[in-house]
């Protein structure tokens, strides 16, 4: 039997209000509290970044940011768990270099970053530190450079993990500097840098933002940054380049993903937001005060930035020997 006008009216008014519903919902983004995503511990770069945006978005966006460290596996536990949540943009990942070295350090990381996420926005780029107690011989690269060359492998370092971007730097830094350091991993940042306060361990790899009160305080001695010229929150403090391993440099990037399949709209709309943040005098203040500096950029810019890093961590995978996992 033929359906009758009234018939196909109905069913046509049905299917509009099914297509209408999810562009409703986009458009009413966020109507709930967003969580983000820290995969690494407290008290490290990403947290301290992390909790600075996230305070001023809540209030920019009218909803509560819910802020959630699941450190482990150099990032791979909480990235992981952030790939298994509805992709609608109210589960977000704040991630690292680690994103992308991840796949070439570990036998399964459990995602692929070119397929399984869809970026957002960079926020900051941070230089590491190479950090001794104030008590140690350290005080210059070459100080470093010297005792690994008398005895290869005995000196050790800590840093936040093995595929973390601080391993990254100073695996890096060792092939440079043609030298054999022993790696220590931790499970966090925070617990690195206190065993060398405390001189348990010699030296540490530190990203900038989350030493940066303790060696204003005297805690921490800074040997070098890994940045390409003197960061301005330490200009006294010399980049490892100019002091003995020229061409040398490595820079931490944090960022915002989001699950694949994420709507374009909510990818647009919190790049829009983030971004907004990021322009924000205060911001900018407080995020070089921890001494990082505000990237922002569209969409494409990190999608293109983060392609390019991850072919740059295939060749990198194959000069410097990483702990394989």
């Amino acid at each position: 039997m033929v359906p009758s006008i009234k018939q196909l009216t109905g069913v046509a008014g049905a299917l509009g209000l099914l297509c209408a519903a999810p562009a409703q919902a986009q458009g009413d983004y966020p109507s709930k509290p967003v969580l983000l995503v820290i995969c690494f511990g407290a008290g490290g770069g990403l947290d301290v970044i992390g909790r600075i945006v996230a305070d001023r978005l809540a209030k920019n966006l009218g909803r509560q940011i819910v802020v959630e460290n699941r450190p482990g596996a150099a990032g791979n536990i909480g990235t992981v768990s952030v790939l298994k949540a509805p992709a609608d943009g109210y589960t977000l990942l704040e991630t690292t270099n680690s994103y992308n070295i991840n796949p070439f350090i570990y036998r399964n990381t459990g995602y692929d970053p070119r397929r399984d996420f869809l970026p957002v926005i960079e926020l900051t780029r941070a230089p590491s530190v190479i950090i001794a107690h104030p008590k140690t011989n350290f005080r210059t690269v070459k100080d470093l450079i010297a005792a690994a060359k008398a005895a290869p492998g005995n000196l050790v370092y800590g840093s936040a993990g093995n595929g973390s971007p601080t391993n990254i730097a100073m695996e890096i830094f060792k092939s440079a500097a043609g030298i054999d350091i022993t790696h220590v991993p931790y499970k966090v940042a925070a617990q690195a840098n206190q065993d060398v306060m405390g001189g348990q361990t010699p030296l540490a790899m530190a990203a900038l933002p989350s030493v940066i009160t303790q060696i204003r305080g005297g805690l921490l001695r800074p040997v070098a940054m890994t940045s390409v010229k003197r960061w301005p929150s330490f200009p006294e403090v010399p980049t490892a380049a100019e002091s003995g391993v020229p061409g040398y440099s490595h820079l931490t990037w944090i960022g915002i993903v989001a699950p694949a399949g994420t709507p374009a709209a909510i990818i647009a709309r919190l790049n829009k937001e983030i971004a907004a943040v990021l322009s924000i005098p205060e911001v900018r203040e407080r995020i070089a005060d921890n001494g990082a500096e505000a990237v922002g950029g569209s969409v494409a810019e990190f999608t293109t930035a983060l392609a390019a890093e991850y072919e740059a961590m295939a060749k990198l995978a194959q000069r410097v020997k990483f702990e394989m996992e």
